[in-house]
């Protein structure tokens, strides 16, 4: 039988604000079903009614409907912010907790922990403590815990929002494998880019209701439909919607091997030339000498790091999980000090210099905005870096920045309860408030739905070209090959590569050691024997219709 959400509305009692309206859909079990919309839509409020968070422990609000499943259903869920679902000191301990909690005998614990650490590769991090995990990994172990309590339904919130590439593909094939199995899973996720591949049917929530119920396929072809609710699409879609502009024959596909089979149909295919890229002599404004750090557990993070980041550049920080990406950073701005080695602002020192010193130069934008909003209000929040640095600014600066990012309505609203992409979004503005000329961003797509990003990239783009320095780390492939003028790539702690995307883009060699593929539009570009490499769908979609006409 169907799980059934019947007439559900919430509004909040405080400022009377309805967030869900009478939706109404059903979740057919054994099947993958996806919640889209955009930020503050009522996504994560759906969420919480479905694991009775609301009305049981949330009771500031008015709930009307019911989500009627069998007496008896488990429904369990991975939140958003693995932080707030790992409870011990180490992975094991994260693990076992919800299952005691269930009194399963420790025998079986014992089994299932077995299982799921070898279904998701983390038996390499059993006896790591949480707290020095990367995000990643934390996001991975919060998996590995629901996984293993074995719920009738999953529901998964943003599930893989710091995992890489590799780790996306891990769970989107352990979700086909659960699918088969007869189990039921609820995406609540506006980037469907790595979960089209087993999707059966979608919800669109727009304004807390209902606009879209109905088969993934359905969805994928109503563009006016994704960009309303900002979902972000494989880029593979992106790459039909474009060309069937110019070409309607061609059908909907969904990879990179699809889409090459139909367009060898159209033009004639060449052998790409891999010729060599000149690298520009560059002016560094950050420079790191021989870096090494090692926590106090005997892990080397980082292992004779050296590299150059120059002024007025965007440079991207990419790697799997655990490669020290988020270590690195964190020596930039002095949250850590190396064990080994030097990091330099324009020639000067800053590992004896505190944070608050090194921040009025080199400033970082967390993973997790939860770990930076300290005040009242957006405002407040808004101006915190600038008072702290008695930066002036205006009130006419103010409200620019607040209707350009539509925030102007919540400018009064308390920052924690904004929606995850807002929230994001607030922690980078209130940077653009300080003195800093080096912005450090760590996975700052977190949360945001499509409209949000292109706010960003846009963003990032016009902090170059004001001469600010954007170091970015980001598992979104395809947005950084758009976005950044270079890249870092760390491996197990040691740099593997270091100069500018176009030269990466020609480095197959570098990707399959770190097992990530390079962007839909970079591969095709290469595979088709195209005369340039196209780093956006917009470009390439212009050379496949340019060589059709030749």
């Amino acid at each position: 039988m169907d799980y059934v959400v019947k007439d559900i509305s919430y509004k909040y009692t405080s400022d009377g604000k309805e967030v869900l309206k009478h939706v109404s859909f059903s979740i057919e079990k054994g099947k993958v079903t996806a919640i889209v919309g955009p930020s503050g839509c009522g996504k994560s409020t759906l969420v919480q009614i479905f694991s009775q968070v609301i009305p049981k422990l949330i009771g500031n609000g008015e709930l009307q409907g019911s989500f009627d499943v069998p007496e008896g259903t488990f429904v369990s869920v991975v939140s958003q912010s693995p932080e707030n679902q790992l409870f011990g000191y180490g992975v094991e301990d994260a693990i076992a907790f919800g299952m005691e909690n269930l009194g399963i005998p420790q025998e079986e614990i014992m089994e299932r922990m077995e299982y799921v650490l070898d279904l998701l590769n983390l038996q390499y991090l059993r006896n790591r403590s949480v707290a020095n995990l990367s995000g990643g990994q934390r996001q991975s172990v919060c998996i590995a815990s629901v996984l293993a309590m074995e719920p009738d339904i999953l529901i998964m919130d943003e599930p893989v929002s710091s995992l890489d590439p590799n780790g996306k593909k891990m769970v989107q094939n352990i979700l086909g494998q659960l699918s088969i199995n007869g189990n039921t899973t609820v995406l609540v996720d506006n980037n469907l880019v790595w979960s089209a591949g087993i999707v059966d049917h979608v919800i669109g929530l727009l304004d807390g209701e209902v606009v879209f119920d109905g088969t993934r396929d359905d969805f994928f072809r109503d563009f006016a439909l994704q960009e309303k609710l900002g979902v972000i699409i494989p880029q593979e879609v992106e790459i039909y919607r474009e060309l069937s502009k110019s070409f309607p024959q061609l059908e909907l596909f969904y990879t990179v091997e699809e889409a090459k089979k139909q367009l060898e149909q159209l033009i004639p295919v060449k052998e790409f030339t891999n010729t060599q890229v000149q690298e520009e002599e560059k002016e560094p404004v950050v420079t790191v000498h021989n870096l090494g750090k090692t926590f106090n557990d005997g892990f080397h993070a980082l292992i004779d790091v050296n590299a150059n980041v120059a002024k007025g550049k965007v440079v991207a920080v990419l790697g799997q999980n655990g490669s020290g990406k988020t270590t690195f950073v964190k020596h930039l701005n002095g949250l850590h000090k190396p064990t080994e080695g030097d990091v330099r602002y324009k020639g000067e020192s800053i590992i004896k210099k505190t944070v608050a010193q090194v921040s009025k130069n080199i400033i970082l934008v967390f993973q997790h905005p939860e770990h930076m909003l300290f005040e009242e209000t957006v405002e407040r929040e808004l101006t915190f870096c600038a008072r702290m640095q008695q930066v002036p600014f205006s009130e006419e600066q103010l409200i620019q920045v607040l209707k350009a990012y539509h925030l102007e309505e919540e400018r009064e609203t308390f920052p924690l309860n904004l929606s995850m992409g807002k929230k994001h979004m607030l922690t980078i503005l209130s940077v653009l408030f300080s003195s800093a000329d080096v912005i450090i961003l760590d996975e700052p797509t977190l949360g945001m739905d499509g409209f949000l990003i292109k706010e960003l990239a846009d963003m990032i783009q016009k902090l170059s070209e004001e001469g600010k320095t954007v170091i970015m780390i980001s598992h979104e492939i395809p947005l950084v090959f758009k976005t950044v003028d270079e890249a870092i790539i760390l491996n197990q702690g040691e740099k593997i590569f270091e100069g500018s995307k176009e030269a990466l883009a020609r480095r197959d060699d570098i990707f399959e050691h770190i097992n990530i593929q390079l962007p839909p539009v970079v591969r095709l570009s290469k595979e088709l024997g195209l005369d340039e490499i196209c780093y956006s769908v917009e470009s390439f979609a212009a050379k496949i219709v340019e060589r059709r006409s030749v």
